[in-house]
């Protein structure tokens, strides 16, 4: 009976003692994450659906990049303090690597719809540049940004930052204006 009770009460403590393992982490947190910034962001995740409708005559602010590039990381932390310092409410976020190495149909249609506001590949092809903000007010880029340096730590350099705060109040008047 003394064996029973101390197998039971064992039972007990490792069923009471387990860990939850939480599965959903909010988008807002997984955004912060993937990037190194603070959940005090403006970036909300978007499906290749959401973003079509903001090319099909939708306004919003579109932002492609990719967390397992060093690039995207850097101009994503430079872009995220712009956007909170002018108060800039919701920019729609889409990863496109993956529909960008297959060259699936949805990364043809995309670039249909950023025809002229990308560079092209080794092939003449043209490419969707990783990362690249699109400024779209009622379906008609009306700006559009993406670091052309390849050197990642010129990304870093202040001269830079101040030429992207620049740039992107450039873009943001042009938005407000459209």
């Amino acid at each position: 009976m003394k064996k029973l009770s101390i197998l039971l009460l064992i039972t007990v403590l490792l069923t009471a003692c387990s860990v939850t393992k939480v599965d959903k982490v909010e988008k807002k947190d997984k955004f912060a994450i993937e990037y190194s910034i603070s959940t005090d962001h403006k970036f909300v995740y978007a499906k290749i659906h959401d973003i079509f409708d903001i090319f099909d005559g939708g306004t919003g602010i579109i932002y492609f990049a990719d967390s397992d590039q060093e690039k995207s990381i850097i101009y994503t932390k430079n872009i995220n303090k712009i956007f909170n310092n002018l108060k800039v409410d919701k920019v729609y976020y889409y990863n496109p690597s993956n529909i960008k190495n297959n060259n699936t149909k949805y990364y043809r249609e995309l670039l249909n719809y950023v025809d002229g506001y990308t560079s092209v590949d080794e092939d003449e092809n043209p490419s969707l540049d990783i990362p690249s903000l699109y400024f779209v007010k009622k379906g008609n880029i009306v700006g559009y940004l993406s670091p052309v340096d390849k050197n990642v730590d010129n990304l870093m350099k202040k001269k830079t930052k101040k030429k992207l705060q620049k740039d992107i109040e450039k873009c943001l008047e042009e938005y407000k204006r459209a």
